[in-house]
Order: C-alpha cells, then sequence, then structure tokens
C-alpha cells in the first residue's frame, strides 16, 4: 500500500504549492491506509470500510478540488483507486467513464 498512500497525501501536500483552495484537507495526517479499503462493485453499496472514508470527505472543504484533480491525473480507469473526493473507487470509475471514456484524453499534465 506505500506506493498508493504517497497519491493520496499527494493532494494534501499539493495544496502547499498549487493554485488550489486554500483549506486543509480533512484527510490530512490521517492514515492513507483508510481511504483504500477494499473495493466493492459498482452495484453493491459502500462497504463499512468505505463508508468510513467516505465520512472524512463528507465534510472535506476540498472535496470537489480532490475528485477534479484526481480524475484528471488517471488517465485510465484502471489508475483509479481507494476513496477521494467523497467517491468510492467505482463510483469515480462510472464519472471517468462517462465523461473520457475509458481512456482521459491526453493532457500535458496527466503525465506528471
Amino acid at each position: 500500500m506505500g506506493a498508493v498512500g504517497v497519491k493520496l497525501s499527494t493532494n494534501a501536500a499539493a495544496l502547499a504549492w498549487s493554485d488550489g483552495p486554500d483549506q486543509a484537507p480533512a484527510c490530512k495526517g490521517v492514515n492513507a491506509d483508510l481511504f483504500f479499503p477494499k473495493a466493492s462493485s459498482a452495484a453493491d453499496g459502500p462497504t463499512a470500510a468505505e463508508r468510513t472514508a467516505l465520512a472524512f470527505c463528507a465534510g472535506c472543504p476540498v472535496r470537489e478540488w480532490c475528485l477534479e484533480r484526481d480524475l484528471d491525473e488517471c488517465t485510465v480507469t484502471s489508475r483509479i483507486v481507494g476513496v477521494r473526493g467523497g467517491l468510492r473507487e467505482a463510483d469515480r470509475r462510472a464519472l471517468h467513464v462517462r465523461r473520457y471514456g475509458v481512456r482521459a484524453p491526453y493532457r500535458a499534465k496527466a503525465d506528471r
């Protein structure tokens, strides 16, 4: 989980150097493993572990920014993992497909 956990903390750290919102994310300082529970299928409701992670996102002042940043960075649905931006993995993958298809169009900043 180590490398995956780094991506979550990247959203929190990105607020320091980006033009993102001024508020701190609700996940700042929280163990990143919390946001990577075993994923449920799209047809199922969220698992108890996913609901716990979603509860952190529910009141987060940067939730929309986090979701948009995640969707922007993920060029393919297989890179979408965990709970981010107030949505579980299955929901973000479905949103990504509706927005971009299976692959997002090339964006220069997506290669970071």
